[in-house]
C-alpha cells in the first residue's frame, strides 16, 4: 500500500497517461499502485477516459475490471457546478472538443477539467503545458483554475519513482524508457 496522508492531493487522471504506462518494464507496479490510489478515494477519472482507453488495448483490459473504483460517481459529476464549468469550457475552451476531430460527441477533456475545477483535484496528462489548445491551457483559465502536472510529475509526487531525469521534461522519453 502506498503512503498516503490526508492531505495527499486528489488526482484525475487522463487517458494519455493510462495509456502510456504499459510500455514501462515497471507497468504492473505502477498499475497495482494507481489501483490502490483509486481505492483509496485520492485517484478519478470520469467516464469518458475508459471510453477511450478501449482503444489502446492492453491498457484497458489491465484497468477494465477497476473503473468503478477509478470512475468518479455520477451525482458528483453532474453537479449543476460541473454543468457551469463545462458550459464555460465551451465558450472558452472549445478546444477541448476539436481534438476529439469530431468523432466523440462526448470527450473526457472538458468532464476532466470541470470536475477537476469544482472539487479542487489536480489533472494529471502528459499534454504540452506551453500549448494554448489542450488541457494544461484549459486549467489556466480563470473560472477553472486548477492545478495539471504531467504523468511522470504525478508519479514522482505519489512516491512511484524516484527522480525524474533532465530528458524526461518530454513525457514520451519517459515513458518509452521501459521498453
Amino acid at each position: 500500500m502506498l503512503w498516503l496522508v490526508s492531505d495527499t492531493p486528489t488526482y484525475i487522471i487522463d487517458v494519455d497517461v493510462l495509456a502510456r504506462i504499459h510500455v514501462r518494464k515497471d507497468s504492473e507496479k505502477i498499475y497495482a499502485a494507481l489501483i490502490e490510489l483509486a481505492e483509496a478515494k485520492k485517484l478519478c477519472t470520469v467516464r469518458q477516459t475508459f471510453d477511450e482507453l478501449k482503444k489502446f488495448g492492453p491498457p484497458y483490459e489491465r484497468l477494465r475490471i477497476h473503473r468503478d473504483k477509478f470512475q468518479i460517481a455520477a451525482k458528483d459529476r453532474f453537479q449543476i457546478d460541473v454543468a457551469a464549468l463545462i458550459e464555460i469550457l465551451g465558450n472558452q475552451a472549445s478546444y477541448l472538443w476539436v481534438q476529439t476531430g469530431g468523432k466523440n460527441p462526448d470527450p473526457a477533456d472538458p468532464w476532466i477539467v470541470a470536475v477537476a475545477a469544482k472539487y479542487g483535484y489536480t489533472v494529471v496528462t502528459n499534454e504540452s503545458p506551453r500549448s494554448p489548445m489542450r488541457i494544461p491551457a484549459a486549467c489556466k483559465l480563470p473560472k477553472t483554475n486548477c492545478r495539471c502536472i504531467r504523468g511522470p510529475h504525478f508519479l514522482h509526487e505519489v512516491g512511484l519513482i524516484e527522480e525524474i531525469k533532465p530528458e524526461h521534461i518530454d513525457p514520451h522519453s519517459f515513458f518509452t524508457e521501459g521498453e
